[in-house]
């Protein structure tokens, strides 16, 4: 029966079915991961591939590109999220050792995997694609572990601000990057103005958009007060459309005298939760995170299941004219050398801006989960370089390096959190039930 209803093509209510199943069984196998000391995302990926390879054998693949809004929505949550964490405040003291850190773990991930590919597998113009992406690290996992093991403390507040200065940098080089690549494939001379502008006007159009509607939500919640029995639907309505919003201009675009400007579906809603953060009340603030930390649990299983499935998906579409050798040479430098790249940078710029040796020896082990983000830059890529061998090589490389990093990535952040002391009890959120409600008891009475 189950074989004779996914064997159409994907309707809507089929699409419902799947998301429901999905969401379900993430959730039980996350629990049960969980339960073994290992992190739910690395359920949820494993859950996506089987799903996928599902997806093949009865020939339903229309369903990836069915849910592929639901991915889109997903990353404007985690976004939302990560600026929700940013305040100026908080981290103005170290703004410098963030920016230092930043810089030299994104600017050794760059060249480490650049020059390894060039060297040995690529050109030189697709080999800057891949260093550029190497860049990218998703904060999904990373928020999520650091939420459920309640970890505060030095690295924690490292890892928040970081992502809001990597984004910018990773948006600059893969926009001067591809705007190169594209040129060299075509054929066509290359200017320094073209190659400049597009990504220096999407990371200030991001942003001046975000701080609009940022003010907006903070202007809507500022009139509430804390006895209102309505005030978690007020605030839950007004962030998700905020969010809904923002996600929706930033894969729309912008059109300004004729000419297209490319959006960020990552720094935009992340800037919208940053100008809320910084501007609504430590109330408001705290509330607003309580409730979108509850309605966005079902988003981020989906989001998470879907990106293993994606793997399966693009190898089964293009088998026959793909070369697999190169793709899993390349794949495996790629993983490597970021790896090598982002703990590498990361101890040498801590050890530069004078950070403490926990944050030296240990940071670049919460930078290795990349997802969304590479994801997103990778299809874009892919877009621009249709007519070439190499668009879709390098979406599944950065596919293949997501599913990698997404089952040892979330174990590097935990690893690291613990060996800093910084999980509020260690293994007391993620471990058994019994065991978190006696912590928590213990912490109430104090």
């Amino acid at each position: 029966m189950m074989f004779t209803i996914f064997a159409a093509e994907a309707t809507a209510y089929e699409m419902i079915l799947m998301l429901s199943v999905m969401i379900v069984v993430g959730l039980f196998a996350g629990r049960f991961f969980e339960r073994r000391k290992v992190p739910n995302l690395v359920a949820y990926v494993l859950i996506g591939i089987v799903l996928g390879a599902f997806l093949v054998l009865v020939h339903y693949r229309s369903m990836i590109d069915a849910v592929g809004i639901i991915i889109n929505i997903g990353i404007g949550f985690i976004s939302f999220s990560i600026g929700l964490e940013l305040s100026f405040k908080n981290i103005k003291s170290r703004a410098k050792e963030v920016v230092t850190i930043t810089f030299f773990q994104a600017i050794f991930a760059f060249l480490l995997t650049f020059i390894a590919l060039y060297v040995f597998l690529l050109p030189f113009h697709i080999a800057l694609i891949l260093g550029a992406l190497a860049i990218a690290t998703e904060p999904g996992p990373i928020l999520m572990i650091t939420k459920r093991m309640r970890a505060h403390g030095p690295l924690t507040d490292t890892l928040v601000p970081l992502h809001g200065v990597e984004d910018a940098i990773t948006i600059l080089l893969f926009g001067i990057t591809l705007a190169y690549a594209t040129s060299v494939e075509e054929g066509l001379p290359f200017g320094v103005v073209e190659m400049l502008s597009g990504p220096i006007l999407e990371i200030i159009f991001s942003i001046v958009i975000a701080i609009a509607i940022g003010y907006i939500l903070v202007r809507i919640i500022r009139f509430l007060k804390y006895e209102d029995t309505e005030k978690d639907v007020v605030i839950l309505i007004s962030a998700v459309v905020a969010i809904l919003v923002s996600v929706a201009i930033a894969n729309t675009g912008l059109v300004l005298f004729n000419h297209h400007i490319h959006l960020s579906p990552i720094l935009l809603p992340m800037s919208v939760g940053i100008t809320f953060s910084n501007m609504s009340t430590d109330l408001a603030k705290h509330e607003t995170e309580r409730i979108m930390d509850l309605f966005s649990a079902p988003i981020l299983i989906v989001f998470f299941t879907i990106l293993g499935a994606e793997l399966v998906l693009l190898l089964a579409g293009e088998l026959e004219t793909l070369n697999i050798v190169l793709i899993l040479l390349v794949s495996l430098t790629y993983v490597v050398m970021r790896l090598i790249g982002k703990l590498s940078g990361s101890y040498v710029g801590s050890k530069i801006a004078k950070s403490t040796q926990n944050i030296q020896r240990y940071l670049g082990f919460c930078l290795l989960p990349q997802a969304q983000a590479a994801i997103g830059l990778a299809f874009y890529a892919r877009t621009s370089l249709a007519d070439t061998a190499y668009g879709t090589m390098i979406l599944i490389v950065i596919v293949i390096s997501t599913v990698v990093n997404g089952l040892i990535g979330p174990l590097g952040v935990r690893h690291a959190l613990v060996q800093c002391n910084e999980a509020d009890g260690q293994f007391c959120v993620i471990g058994p039930a019994s065991h978190h409600h006696a912590h928590h008891s213990h912490e109430v009475k104090h």
